[in-house]
């Protein structure tokens, strides 16, 4: 029988084997745009209730890509297992900023150190029960909300998304 210190030790190697693997997307993101989604949280910290701060625990980040400021509004993000993707708003975002597009209600602007884009649904929208490949496309302005590759500039995959964590697209 292992002593404690050996089972401390292999209890740390599990947890570590464990967060590495939930937070590790099935594919990396790019992008063939001026914008690309970096990570995503697919499932706010705490129960899933529609109270807009739970809505907004639950976000994807996107990054300019490129040396000028891009309006991010009309592009759209399909989420893959559901045609619930509005349009992004008008809200312009520097060269190389990234941007919390959230799930819920707010005020588009940058606080906190950040810029902050609201999309102002009543319920959560991104899955987070299992793999779907993707999970979430970002697509150019115009383009359908019908679960397929037209018109996508980057994806993010993330599989069974746990409580609260981010994962790195």
């Amino acid at each position: 029988m292992p002593g404690p210190l050996a089972r401390a030790a292999a209890i740390a190697a599990a947890a570590l084997t464990a967060a590495t693997l939930m937070s590790a997307p099935a594919q990396a993101a790019s992008t063939t745009g001026a914008l690309m989604i970096t990570h995503v949280r697919p499932n706010a910290a705490g129960s899933d209730t529609n109270s807009n701060t739970s809505l907004n625990g639950e976000y994807f980040v996107i990054k300019n890509v490129t040396t000028r400021t891009v309006n991010v509004g009309g592009y759209v993000p399909d989420i893959t297992t559901n045609t619930y993707g509005r349009p992004l708003p008008s809200y312009n975002l520097p060269a190389g900023a990234v941007a919390y597009v959230r799930t819920g209600s707010g005020t588009n602007r940058y606080a906190s150190g950040a810029h902050q884009i609201y999309r102002g649904y009543g319920r959560h929208v991104l899955r987070n029960d299992g793999p779907n490949n993707p999970d979430l496309r970002l697509k150019r302005p115009g383009s359908a909300d019908n679960n397929s590759s037209s018109g996508s500039i980057s994806t993010c995959n993330w599989g069974r998304a746990a409580n609260g964590t981010t994962y790195r697209c």
